[in-house]
This record gives structure tokens, C-alpha cells and sequence, in this order.
């Protein structure tokens, strides 16, 4: 899909953004070594620098698992011991370990908080004012500090990118769902419009040979040859309907109008150019109109008289309109009280071209049905 990365791009980006999180825990692995090594360089008493290194393994500990702890009431006791236990060895038993604060900067930019800014600046200002009272140089102060807060940072930006990347997905998922039922839809349409027509010619056809069985055996065995063909013609439509190949013409639609509606008793007049060259989707759509249009006359209207009009510049899809109507009965609604599928489908794909469809009482009597590209 246009705009979103496929599921190739999606993995390599997830693998590289783990990446990157399996190198900070490494690096915040390699600060507690490095401070538990200075620990012992200083040359402090047994004793003391066991327990401050029992501590330095503890918060490494818990910082590798505080990311697994999704309730905000196991997550707050762990970001509180990863923030106190650093900053107190910094002051007590010297001010290397300040730099082990970076893990509860960095589970603060994964926390619950929606807003951990805060959190990481006022961790990296802890550590840097701890590690210069614990007896470190305003330099070290400095670069201790500024670890602890980029650590932080890195740790919210690789956050929002793990929530983009799932709001993608999501994304990803919705819209190939709405491609299901938008292609659900259009084929349901498709198929209403070319069953729906053939049938309702079938019928009129079928009703004109029983008449004229017994009195013209003739004409009735042609009536019936063209039922054959009509139903064949269907066949194959609906065919290419499901594989998506299907396009109506307008100039096919109009004969096929003409001859259903002389089948019927039904005089149909008419009037468009001679020729036309417009896009092959607004050539669709006037042609669904036509087909839509005769099926409502044949089936609703009980007409005597019905008019076919092509309107606007044959060239120029913007304002291209055709409209039918009849004399008979102002139908346009199933016999359920609905309105028409035909007509809600036929608005959809007007609307999609930027068209717009009208369809009611005819001056004068009768139905209209109008449907006009105007972009």
C-alpha cells in the first residue's frame, strides 16, 4: 500500500530497532562492570565494596526486567529502586556509579509515564550533583550525567518508534480490510446490475414469446433465440465481473436499452453524439446508468414512452451527464419500502468519479433518472 512499508521493509526496520535496544543493554551492562571495577580500583575496604558490587548486580537485574513489567504497580517499585540504588552508591561509595543511573533513565523513557522528558532530565541532573558531591570533578560530574540522560532519551525515542511501527501494522490491517469490503461491495453491485438487468429482460422476453406462441410461432422462436443470447451474454458477464475485467460500454448499453424496451412495447427515443472518447471509468458509469435506468422502466414503470438523453462535451468527461425517463409510474424504491440496491450502487460509483446522481418525480409525469460527471 502506497505510503506504508510492505512487510519486508517492516522486518528490517523491527530488526534494526532491536537491535539497537540489545546494544544499549549491553552498554548499561558494561557501565555497571565498569563501575563495579572502579569499585574495586579504589582500594576501599572488603566489606564495602562487596556490597556496593551486590548492589551494581541487583540494579542490573532489575533493569533488565523492568521492561516486562506492564502494570504501572509492579513497574513503579522497580523505577524506584533503579533510581534510588544509583544515586545513593554515588554519594556513599563513589561517584562512578552515578553512571548507573542510566537504567532507570532508560526504563523511565519505556515506562507508563506519557511524558518521561521530565523523568530523564531530572535523573541526569541527580546524577551529575550526587557524582560531584560523592567526590568526582565538575568534568566527570558532567559526562556521567550526560550519559545518564542521552540514555534516556535514546530509550524514548526507540519507544515512539516501536508505537509507530505498531500503529503502522494496525494501519496496515485496517485498510486491507476496507480493500476486502469495498471489493466485497463493488462486486455486489456488479453483479446486481448485470443479474438484475438480464434477468428483468429475460422476463419480458419470455412473456412476449408465451404470447405470441399461439398465434405467431415465428416470431415467438425468435423471441426466444434472443433470450438464449441474452442469457449467454450474462453468463459470460458475470464472468468477467468476478475476475474484475468486466467494463460496460455506453454505446453497447444504449442499443441493448432500445431493444428491451421495443421487446416491452415500450418506445425509447435516443439522443446522444454521434461518437465519444471519454475515460473509460465515466464511460462505465453512463453505461451502468443506461443499464440501471431500463431495468427500473421494464420492471417499475408500466411506461409507454421512455427518453434516453447524453449530455455535455463528448470529448471532455467534466460534464458529461445522461439521464433516462419514462411516462409511466414513479417507482424507486424495492418492494420493501427500501430504496433500490440499483440505485445506491449507481450513486457510489458517481460518487466516486466525483459525479452525482438524481433520480425522482418527472415534470410532466413519470420517472427520472440523471447521473452527471462534474469533475
Amino acid at each position: 500500500m502506497d505510503g506504508l512499508p510492505d512487510a519486508e521493509d517492516e522486518g528490517r526496520i523491527t530488526r534494526l530497532w532491536s537491535a539497537r535496544d540489545r546494544s544499549r543493554l549491553l552498554l548499561l551492562v558494561a557501565v555497571t562492570v565498569w563501575a563495579s571495577a572502579a569499585q574495586v580500583a579504589a582500594g576501599t575496604p572488603a566489606w564495602p565494596t562487596a556490597a556496593a558490587i551486590a548492589l551494581g548486580v541487583l540494579l542490573a537485574l532489575l533493569g533488565l526486567t523492568v521492561r516486562s513489567a506492564a502494570e504501572p504497580r509492579a513497574w513503579w517499585p522497580r523505577f524506584a529502586a533503579l533510581a534510588a540504588i544509583p544515586l545513593l552508591l554515588a554519594f556513599v561509595a563513589g561517584p562512578w556509579w552515578a553512571a548507573t543511573a542510566a537504567w532507570a533513565s532508560t526504563a523511565a523513557g519505556w515506562g507508563p509515564p506519557r511524558r518521561a522528558q521530565p523523568y530523564v532530565v531530572g535523573l541526569g541532573l541527580s546524577a551529575g550533583l550526587l557524582a560531584f558531591a560523592g567526590g568526582g570533578d565538575a568534568g566527570l560530574a558532567l559526562v556521567l550525567g550526560g550519559f545518564v540522560a542521552l540514555a534516556g532519551f535514546f530509550a524514548v525515542q526507540a519507544r515512539h518508534a516501536s508505537e509507530l511501527m505498531t500503529e503502522l501494522r494496525e494501519t496496515k490491517q485496517e485498510l486491507a480490510r476496507l480493500a476486502v469490503v469495498e471489493e466485497r461491495n463493488r462486486i455486489a453491485r456488479d453483479l446486481h446490475d448485470l443479474v438484475g438487468h438480464s434477468l428483468s429482460v429475460v422476463a419480458v422476453k419470455t412473456e412476449l414469446a408465451r404470447r405470441l406462441l399461439p398465434i405467431d410461432t415465428g416470431r415467438a422462436d425468435g423471441e426466444l433465440k434472443d433470450i438464449d443470447a441474452i442469457v449467454r451474454r450474462a453468463l459470460s458477464e458475470v464472468r468477467q465481473a468476478v475476475t474484475g475485467y468486466r467494463q460496460p460500454t455506453l454505446a453497447a448499453e444504449l442499443s441493448s436499452a432500445v431493444q428491451a424496451a421495443r421487446a416491452a412495447g415500450i418506445r425509447c427515443e435516443v439522443t446522444s453524439p454521434e461518437s465519444w472518447d471519454l475515460p473509460v471509468a465515466v464511460e462505465g458509469l453512463l453505461a451502468w446508468t443506461v443499464r440501471e435506468g431500463i431495468t427500473n422502466v421494464l420492471r417499475h414503470s408500466g411506461a409507454a414512452n421512455c427518453w434516453i438523453t447524453v449530455t455535455g462535451d463528448p470529448g471532455d468527461a467534466a460534464g458529461i451527464a445522461v439521464e433516462v425517463a419514462d411516462d409511466g409510474a414513479v417507482r424507486d424504491r424495492d418492494d420493501d419500502g427500501r430504496p433500490g440496491n440499483g440505485l445506491a450502487g449507481l450513486s457510489e460509483r458517481a460518487r466516486a468519479l466525483g459525479g452525482s446522481l438524481t433520480a425522482g418525480r418527472r415534470d410532466g409525469g413519470g420517472f427520472r433518472l440523471r447521473v452527471e460527471v462534474t469533475g
